[in-house]
């Protein structure tokens, strides 16, 4: 099946027909909720390891390896942070997923179209740090030109400003799936507690 990205944004049948492909494949697998956590703490690892390799740019970095820079490696760091916490959306609804492009139709149709819980530019940013090849997707900064440039070109300014861009949508969107993962982890408890207090009574109303 030849997947057009951009219509699992904007036809919710598309999408929940990629999605149900990937499952009739079993690409897209059900799996414990509970293992969320494991990505939703791969990807603040990897935020704030991002953070820290950027920030050491102005102290250790410069002290101890003069005229070296790293900013094509924070720029990498952050997709993995966000690519961590896709993952983590779509583990807390009960699915996981190894194929980035199985990933995206996961999420666009359970979080976009059905709950209604990420916006159009969320889904939008991740499919644009996307390089789609066939039908599989992997990590790069915009593009395949704005990787290289970020990992070939001699220009700091211009790393410094990738870095820092990259940073920004990262910190947002990963805060943002924090977020609502911590809320629906509310919403879970509390429906926990009404089933249990729902069968106590009934217990009683049957003992009576």
């Amino acid at each position: 099946m030849k997947i057009e990205i951009n219509r699992l944004i904007e036809e919710k049948e598309y999408c929940r027909d990629v999605f149900n492909f990937f499952i009739n494949k079993e690409i897209i697998k059900k799996t414990n909720p509970a293992l969320f956590e494991k990505h939703l703490n791969k990807s603040l690892n990897n935020l704030e390891f991002g953070n820290f390799v950027l920030s050491e740019h102005n102290y250790s970095i410069k002290k101890k390896l003069k005229g070296k820079s790293f900013y094509d490696w924070c720029v990498v760091i952050y997709y993995y942070a966000i690519y961590h916490a896709v993952l983590a959306l779509i583990s807390k609804a009960g699915f996981e997923s190894k194929n980035h492009l199985a990933s995206i139709s996961a999420l666009t149709y359970i979080y976009y179209h059905k709950k209604n819980l990420l916006n159009k530019e969320d889904i939008q940013m991740i499919i644009d740090n996307f390089n789609i090849k066939g039908e599989e997707i992997e990590f790069i900064a915009n593009s395949k030109e704005m990787r290289e440039k970020a990992s070939y070109r001699v220009d700091e300014d211009f790393g410094i400003a990738l870095a820092e861009d990259m940073r920004k949508k990262t910190v947002d969107f990963v805060n943002k799936i924090k977020m609502l993962l911590e809320e629906k982890e509310l919403e879970d408890d509390e429906d926990n507690e009404k089933s249990k207090e729902k069968d106590k009574l009934k217990k009683e109303v049957k003992n009576e």
